[in-house]
C-alpha cells in the first residue's frame, strides 16, 4: 500500500514541509525528523538522477532506523538502501527488499514547492 506510512502515530499531515529540496544532493542519503503535533516522524531521503525517493526511515525487520548502527547506508553501487542494524537491502526507487523476506519500506510521496522546499504529497496543478 503506497499510503502505508500514514498509518504510523507518529505521521504528520499531507503538506508537512520535509526540508529544502536543495538539502538532497544526488546519491547521498539524508535521515531526518519532521516535527509536528503528531511527534517526531523519520525518513529517508535521496535524490538519484534528479528524482528525490523518500520513505519512512524504519527497516521493516525491527522498525529500526536504517542508519541506526552507521550513516553508511547507500550501497557502492548506489541503488540500494542497506539497513545498518541487520544488513538488508532495499530498492532506492521502490522500496522493494531484496535479501531475506522483509517488507518493503513504506513510500512516503513528495514534491517540490514554489518555494524549493520538499513536502509530503502531491503538487497542486
Amino acid at each position: 500500500m503506497y499510503d502505508a506510512w500514514r498509518n504510523y502515530a507518529n505521521a504528520p499531515q499531507e503538506g508537512a514541509i520535509i526540508c529544502p529540496s536543495r538539502a538532497i544532493p544526488e546519491g547521498k542519503a539524508r535521515c531526518l525528523e519532521i516535527i509536528s503535533s503528531n511527534g517526531s516522524f523519520p525518513v529517508i531521503a535521496t535524490r538519484i538522477n534528479g528524482t528525490i525517493y523518500c520513505y519512512v526511515n524504519a527497516c521493516p525487520h525491527q522498525y529500526l532506523p536504517l542508519n541506526y548502527r552507521s550513516d553508511s547506508i547507500i550501497s557502492s553501487d548506489g541503488h540500494r538502501f542497506l539497513c545498518s542494524a541487520h544488513g538488508a537491502a532495499f530498492d532506492i526507487k521502490t522500496g522493494d527488499c531484496l535479501t531475506g523476506d522483509c517488507d518493503k519500506l513504506d513510500a512516503i510521496p513528495v514534491s517540490e514547492d514554489l518555494a524549493g522546499n520538499l513536502f509530503i504529497g502531491y503538487r497542486q496543478s
